[in-house]
């Protein structure tokens, strides 16, 4: 994951305002934790008018891996909050759609991570090591999303892509896609 650059850093609970990619384009958060790191990135509209927590976008736990994930136009921040009693340090950064890693033949990973596909629509193979794992299909410019899959333990088995889009891939465990 090469691309973007991780500017805000904290400890435990925190709220960071998003730095938007110009309309048209998909804005990527990409989060990274600590070795002892076991932390939730949350969407939030923060105005003057409305507070208001959104969905999860990152469910990062236990390593040095960096995680990305797709934030919708309609929020503001983001924010971290902590499940147990630690404080972990973290640091992110925003980038756009176009810096994403093009899922064309085969992509792999341990950590939530999202990938540009430009191809036509196609079936793709889903392995997922353990655990939980969740895919989503969006528009290339970050658009409205569709969930393609969600599991609560391993899983092997194929998707339909819908065409080129951005996918995520939200697991903690070793998860692999193959374009067949």
């Amino acid at each position: 994951m090469d691309g973007i650059e991780l500017i805000h850093s904290g400890w435990g609970k925190g709220s960071v305002r998003v730095t938007h990619a110009p309309a048209g384009v998909a804005t990527v958060l990409e989060f990274r934790g600590g070795l002892l790191s076991a932390l939730q990135v949350y969407g939030m509209t923060d105005t003057p008018d409305r507070l208001e927590q959104g969905r999860e976008l990152i469910n990062y736990c236990w390593g040095k891996g960096h995680a990305r994930a797709l934030v919708p136009k309609e929020y503001t921040h983001v924010a971290t909050g902590k499940p147990g009693g630690l404080s972990p340090r973290w640091k992110l950064g925003f980038g756009t759609g176009d810096s994403l890693a093009e899922l064309s033949a085969t992509a792999s990973g341990r950590f939530p991570d999202a990938l540009r596909y430009t191809g036509p629509p196609a079936q793709v193979r889903l392995e997922v090591e353990k655990f939980h794992a969740k895919v989503r299909h969006s528009s290339i410019s970050g658009g409205s999303g569709t969930q393609l899959h969600l599991s609560s333990g391993p899983f092997r088995g194929t998707l339909a892509l819908p065409g080129p889009g951005i996918i995520e891939v939200a697991c903690l465990a070793k998860w692999s896609l193959t374009v067949l």
